[in-house]
């Protein structure tokens, strides 16, 4: 594997340590948890045999029996370990990863033959596979031969060296060394890390094949069958609940209620698979040929370009935490005003109305804004994976964190192909929803996570919001695009804050952010420090000359985690309703191709990707984007036809459809149809799916619903290997 991995990257020598440390990390967790079942397994066994088989032979002791059980025990261990490690390397050879979510996936198509016709397909190509023996034989050889003389040279220094010295030490110092192998025991359990298997998925590694080959392969193989498992019951709960997805069939259904008659209906409406994918193309791109039938939502881009443009220019990319644009432009009366007391020590009138946003209000009006701006999904994942891939989220747990061996194409690797440095920035562990993996795979050169910040920068939140705050992580920021201005490559950044998540654990001592501390709404207080914080950066950066030909995108990553609204649609719908800002320095305000504004018109995180492509003439010949390149919109009044499609894990499970008419929502678990404005300020209206109001747009929301899951849990979005040469 190290062979295989060197050929395609030559490592630092800080990298290559890394990768050794954090893989005897995990072996050290493995082998001696295998010793300890081994151990158990044989205590257990030995009673056993002890109360039953030998219960009547004095000759037969438990010691005995239980080394005889061990032997057995720790041999079979070794065995089962020896097929992982096996499985493992033919693994890895053919796509460069350990037995992953993927993986597993396919064992079950495997195992799913002997029931129905799922295996076919998985076992012809593990024929195929076992056939090429001259492609995995000698490797097989290799690997049992290393394997084998470490075996025999742990074996003979053990008997030889340390079998005797440990007989002294216990026969001199019998509690001493009790305790010391005890500690060692412990120490090694836990990979002599206090964090223990956990370090090894943080390790700081930037390279994604050489963070790969430091995962241990039974770590790694447990928690992608812990996910797949986990997956695979959601999965079979929906559809057995006739929600769920089926190779030739689907159908939305639940308790709708008839609205005239006041009773429940049992309707379901069904539609094919190849149905729902001709609907989805017709929509997504009417004019373009789809000519791969592997990969059906594979388009070829009339407006494909060379490459050439004049000049490449710089993108900055900013992911505000749950950025709501109910918020943008708000003012707050404190409730304390009442109580001057609960306030005056921050503010010299307490009934002082408080701004929100100030420098978002000023910016916007220095921006192409869009005030009918939506996330594809309501979490961090599913945003950014729309944002960078121009893919739909799919329902269940999200692709970054299961799907991430999938072929995608995404922005940083088109820009990476085309010369541009590429970047991100994030305040938390680099782990957290497999971020790293999954973007160094997609053409991210590299991730400074919090480990990269300067020694004795603070932190703030908790669980997965533990990070640094967000004027930190401005600072990082800053430091990143002096370098990148300086090294006369086009680059692409990109940054996601924390505070504005739950808990919000929000820092400073500006005396309205601390007034704001004492409201119930814990948001209010983050939105504004985020707004103090973010004018520092970009005022600091635009006169540094830090944002020359840089333009730059601002964006929620989704609209608030709570749910805020006024009706249950509301609530529940405001996850996704998030503003976009685009920006752009004088140097690129040239003719008519940027006017600031506010546009109407509906975008959404899947239309960025094509837009950062276009505006630097890299539309490539061939692509798999859901959205549409709206760089018309930064001038003038164009595609006021265009949609957003989006997918929320929470609550009642919405899929919803975004045009200029207003939103069309679905609730996957009620199994209800509601129809509201793009503002959703307005009366909701109950539906049914065979409504004539709504019936078409229903039909083209199942459409995208069904196609985008299918294509995506089938890995047919994009293939590196059949595709790649024809960008």
């Amino acid at each position: 594997m190290l062979q295989r991995t060197l050929a395609v990257e030559s490592p630092s020598m800080e990298t290559l340590l890394q990768t050794c440390l954090s893989g005897l990390r995990g072996d050290a967790i493995v082998a001696t948890v295998g010793i300890l079942v081994a151990v158990a397994l044989a205590g257990v066994t030995a009673l056993a045999l002890r109360w039953t088989v030998f219960r009547r032979r004095r000759d037969v002791t438990p010691g005995s029996l239980h080394a005889r059980a061990l032997t057995v025990w720790a041999g079979a261990l070794a065995v089962m370990l020896a097929v992982a490690l096996t499985v493992d390397m033919g693994y890895y050879l053919y796509n460069g990863h350990h037995l992953d979510f993927v993986f597993f996936e396919y064992v079950d198509d495997l195992l799913g033959q002997l029931h129905d016709k799922r295996g076919e397909q998985a076992v012809g190509q593990t024929a195929a596979e076992i056939g090429e023996q001259q492609r995995w034989g000698m490797q097989l050889i290799k690997l049992y031969l290393y394997e084998g003389t470490a075996i025999l040279l742990w074996y003979a220094a053990f008997a030889r060296y340390l079998a005797p010295l440990l007989s002294r030490w216990r026969a001199a110092y019998p509690i001493v060394t009790a305790f010391a192998l005890m500690v060692l025991v412990v120490g090694a359990t836990a990979g002599f890390h206090p964090k223990g298997p956990y370090a090894v998925r943080l390790a700081p590694i930037s390279s994604s094949a050489y963070y790969t080959l430091a995962q241990n392969p039974v770590l790694y193989a447990i928690e992608a069958l812990r996910a797949m498992l986990q997956s695979r019951f959601k999965e079979s709960s929906r559809m057995r609940a006739g929600r769920g997805l089926d190779d030739d069939w689907f159908a939305i259904g639940g308790a709708e209620h008839d609205l005239e008659a006041g009773r429940q209906s049992t309707e379901r409406i069904s539609m094919s698979v190849k149905e729902a994918l001709t609907i989805a193309r017709s929509l997504i791109g009417p004019e373009h040929a789809y000519p791969f039938p592997r990969y059906p939502l594979v388009r070829k881009n009339a407006e494909a370009s060379d490459g050439h443009a004049a000049r490449h220019v710089n993108v900055l990319l900013v992911f505000v935490e749950a950025l709501d644009r109910r918020y943008v432009g708000r003012t707050i009366t404190l409730s304390g005003c009442s109580d001057p007391v609960t306030v005056a020590a921050f503010l010299r009138d307490p009934c002082s109305n408080i701004r929100l946003t100030p420098f978002l209000d000023r910016l916007k009006a220095d921006s192409v804004y869009f005030e009918n701006f939506f996330s594809n999904g309501a979490q961090t994942t599913r945003g950014l994976l729309a944002t960078f891939c121009s893919y739909y989220p799919r329902r269940g747990p999200s692709a970054m964190k299961t799907r991430y061996v999938h072929d995608f194409l995404c922005l940083p690797s088109l820009l990476r192909n085309a010369g541009y440095r590429t970047e991100m920035v994030i305040s938390t562990q680099r782990d957290i929803d497999r971020l790293h993996l999954f973007m160094s795979r997609n053409g991210l050169d590299e991730l400074f996570d919090e480990s990269d910040f300067p020694p004795g920068t603070p932190r703030i939140g908790s669980g997965s919001s533990i990070g640094k705050p967000d004027g930190v992580l401005f600072d990082m920021v800053r430091t990143r695009l002096m370098t990148l201005q300086t090294s006369g490559r086009p680059f692409f950044l990109s940054t996601k804050t924390i505070t504005m998540h739950h808990p919000f654990a929000v820092p400073g001592d500006h005396p309205e952010v601390l007034a704001l501390k004492s409201e119930p709404d814990g948001y209010l207080a983050a939105l504004r420090y985020f707004d103090l914080e973010f004018e520092r950066f970009f005022t600091d950066a635009l006169r540094e000359g830090l944002l020359k030909d840089t333009v730059v995108f601002i964006l929620g990553d989704h609209g608030r985690h709570e749910p805020v609204g006024k009706t249950d649609v509301e609530k529940e719908a405001g996850h996704f309703l998030t503003p976009l800002f685009v920006w752009m320095p004088d140097s690129l305000r040239t003719g008519e191709g940027y006017r600031p504004r506010t546009v109407s018109a509906v975008v959404s995180q899947v239309d960025i990707a094509p837009t950062i492509l276009a505006m630097n003439g890299l539309t490539p010949k061939i692509s798999p984007f859901l959205g549409r390149n709206v760089s018309c919109l930064l001038a003038g009044i164009c595609l006021q036809h265009n949609f957003a499609y989006m997918i929320s894990p929470y609550g009642d499970e919405l899929i919803g459809l975004a045009d200029a008419q207003g939103l069309l929502l679905y609730s996957l678990r009620k199994g209800t149809v509601y129809q509201t404005d793009l503002e959703l300020k307005g009366p909701v209206t109950r539906r049914t799916p065979s409504d004539p109001d709504v019936a078409a747009k229903y039909r083209r929301l199942q459409a995208l619903y069904l196609g985008s899951n299918v294509v995506l849990d089938r890995n047919r979005i994009w293939s590196w290997k059949d595709l790649g040469p024809l960008l």
